[in-house]
């Protein structure tokens, strides 16, 4: 659809958004720069959450006011960027603000090579702000001079409607940056939104593309899908869109059996009640707990020895199956191995269910713990009752058991007198 030029203003009465449910930091940003003549809108997701009645996890601030005035405003801050200076004005306890300033173009739009990285031609106006953002709802604003909203693109209605719809045309969009296809199905996942049927079939044309970004960038994008406590629905949509298998491959056979395909979806709705419980989780039980329903396929148990002397064979064939999966996507080594470990336990956890006792060799191990967890977590998915296990808190210490000294006579001197000086023999007479 063609993108209004007069934005819609929306005044504060007829709006939800309170500045009392607004972080008070950011509050003190869109302040400062309201005060020194600058325009400061609060930006992005933060706004749309408001609006839904959820809690941001950040609030972003846009702003006309260039990089190095915004530093100079704020002494507590920092620039940050390579291409696209970004200000962080810091608070206690390590919390920051992040502050943009309005542009043009996407940082990862394809420009002429004769554009600077930090030179002004890469700012624009609030306009132009909107219109480089990937969907409607992500593209309104709340002015701070007035407390109105301001929607350039539509993503008010959109939001009434619950619609994820990309801002201008899709096509151009998702060739410009594939990434913003992942960011699609994350927030129809995230809200329960329908997405737009043009933005749905351009997501479904486009998606190959995904091949060609930067490995870092898709690795991160995905984190997130497991992150957001709405990893099944993301995972859903990545199956039905065929997502799932340009980012890997070698799920598609596994999943052509329905019950595996349901134990997946089970696993990830396990991440997500993680999530709403908000227990931490570390990053390689992440990826642990999303391998695990393939372990099986691409790793049978039963072509290895049973007990410990299959385990070292079983381990490595395990690293080197998720070294193919991950390796493509430049995670860390220490999330790849400590992930492999994981997953390893496993074969040594059901085999010793039966006997409901866990050796010390195993307790002992630092990653015990989250091993235990993850068999759990597999369990609970398959809908089964995790095994009762039992350990010994403490080794047995053993003291040995301590002799009595022996007391030995001193040697005599042979022929000579053996008494010391002043001594008397026990027959002498007292004096």
């Amino acid at each position: 659809m063609d993108q209004p030029v007069t934005p819609r203003i929306l005044p504060r009465q007829e709006h939800s958004i309170s500045r009392n449910i607004i972080d008070p930091d950011a509050l003190k940003v869109l302040y400062r720069l309201h005060h020194h003549g600058f325009i400061a809108y609060l930006v992005g997701g933060c706004v749309r959450d408001l609006l839904l009645g959820k809690r941001p996890k950040d609030f972003d601030v846009a702003t006309d006011a260039h990089p190095r005035q915004v530093r100079e405003i704020f002494r507590n801050s920092r620039l940050i960027g390579r291409r696209f200076r970004l200000a962080h004005v810091y608070f206690p306890g390590g919390k920051y603000i992040e502050v943009s300033t309005f542009r043009r173009h996407s940082e990862f739009e394809e420009e002429g090579e004769e554009a600077h990285p930090h030179s002004d031609n890469t700012f624009g106006t609030p306009a132009e702000d909107a219109l480089r953002r990937d969907i409607t709802i992500n593209g309104i604003f709340y002015n701070i001079a007035d407390f109105s909203l301001v929607d350039y693109v539509g993503g008010l209605e959109d939001l009434r409607d619950g619609i994820v719809r990309s801002i201008g045309d899709p096509n151009e969009k998702f060739i410009q940056d594939p990434v913003r296809m992942i960011r699609v199905i994350r927030h129809a996942a995230r809200t329960g939104f329908r997405i737009e049927e043009k933005t749905y079939l351009s997501l479904i044309t486009h998606v190959e593309r995904l091949r060609l970004c930067s490995p870092a960038r898709v690795r991160d994008e995905f984190l997130r899908e497991l992150r957001d406590g709405s990893a099944k629905e993301s995972i859903r949509l990545m199956v039905e869109t065929g997502m799932l298998f340009v980012l890997f491959p070698s799920f598609l056979p596994p999943l052509e059996d329905e019950k595996r395909k349901g134990y997946f979806l089970n696993s990830m709705e396990t991440l997500d009640q993680l999530h709403l419980l908000e227990e931490p989780v570390s990053e390689e039980l992440h990826l642990a707990l999303f391998l695990h329903p393939f372990l099986e396929f691409y790793c049978p148990l039963d072509e290895f020895p049973a007990g410990r002397k299959g385990q070292p064979d079983f381990h490595q064939k395990v690293r080197e199956w998720l070294m193919g999966i991950l390796g493509p996507f430049s995670f860390t080594r220490h999330s790849r191995e400590a992930a492999a470990h994981l997953l390893a336990h496993q074969r040594s956890l059901r085999e010793l269910g039966s006997h409901g006792r866990l050796p010390l060799r195993l307790i002992r191990r630092p990653d015990f713990a989250q091993a235990l967890r993850l068999f759990q977590l597999a369990a609970k998915a398959r809908g089964e009752e995790p095994s009762p296990f039992s350990w010994p808190r403490e080794e047995k210490r053993f003291r040995r058991r301590k002799r009595r000294p022996r007391f030995r006579k001193k040697p005599r001197k042979p022929g000579g007198d053996n008494l010391a000086a002043g001594e008397s023999s026990p027959g002498d007479p007292p004096l």
